[in-house]
């Protein structure tokens, strides 16, 4: 419990340090999403713990720099489920010959790619909705310029990030911690096939819509799909 506590800490902390950086260099007209690189890391190695330790250090970061308190739940929930959907998929996908997930070939650096793009939806689609929901920018204005950086530091900096992280804690000096750490929960082939498809759908249906309403023109539709997805995306952790 201890060594739990104290991992869960130090997750929380450089979760919070990466968002910290992200608030304070501004990419215009993008938000630099550096955290973004820590979801698949935090989730497909350490599981429920991962994902509670980036869902508060986003809080404590945005509480810090005085974001306004609507933003912090969404965050919350962005971060939370960003971490914790790719570990439930991969929890339903993975094999007893292949029970974690190591960059070693296409097929695998494919299924990190498509793990990625689960991770992605929650981080782009929670804040837009806020801020289609709360009058702040419309949902078509915000949500490809929270997308596209957040599909860069997930895919490119999570690769990388991953690789080393994988390695030192599946088969190097940080193996043994790993396995005291190790989340068993399970997923069913089937239910991981479901929430890999609506988690796409939803993701290319947000994209389509932020393509087909125009910026200026606040959509109920927009609204309530995306909000029915958000909800949605929280419903399929099970956490």
């Amino acid at each position: 419990m201890q060594k739990r506590l104290k991992t869960g800490c130090c997750l929380v902390l450089l979760y919070a340090v990466f968002t910290l950086i992200s608030s304070a260099v501004r990419v215009v007209p993008q938000v630099l999403r550096l955290e973004a690189m820590l979801s698949l890391p935090y989730g497909l190695i350490f599981g429920r713990l991962g994902a509670i330790s980036a869902a508060f250090g986003s809080a404590l970061a945005l509480f810090l720099v005085g974001a306004n308190l609507n933003q912090i739940p969404l965050e919350f929930l962005a971060a939370l489920i960003s971490a914790y959907l790719p570990f439930r998929v991969w929890q339903g996908m993975k094999s007893p010959q292949e029970p974690r997930l190591a960059l070693y070939d296409q097929r695998t650096v494919t299924m990190f790619v498509i793990l990625g793009l689960l991770a992605v939806a929650p981080m782009a689609v929670y804040p837009a909705v806020g801020a289609e929901i709360y009058q702040v920018v419309p949902f078509s204005a915000s949500f490809f310029k929270i997308l596209l950086p957040t599909l860069l530091f997930t895919l490119a900096g999570g690769f990388l990030l991953y690789r080393k992280a994988s390695a030192y804690f599946f088969a190097g000096k940080g193996e043994a911690l790993w396995r005291r750490l190790e989340d068993k929960k399970t997923t069913t082939r089937n239910m991981a096939v479901a929430m890999l498809r609506i988690t796409l759908t939803g993701l290319f249906l947000a994209a389509g819509l932020a393509l087909m309403v125009p910026p200026e023109f606040h959509s109920k539709v927009v609204e309530y799909t995306m909000g029915v997805f958000a909800l949605l995306l929280l419903v399929m952790t099970g956490f």
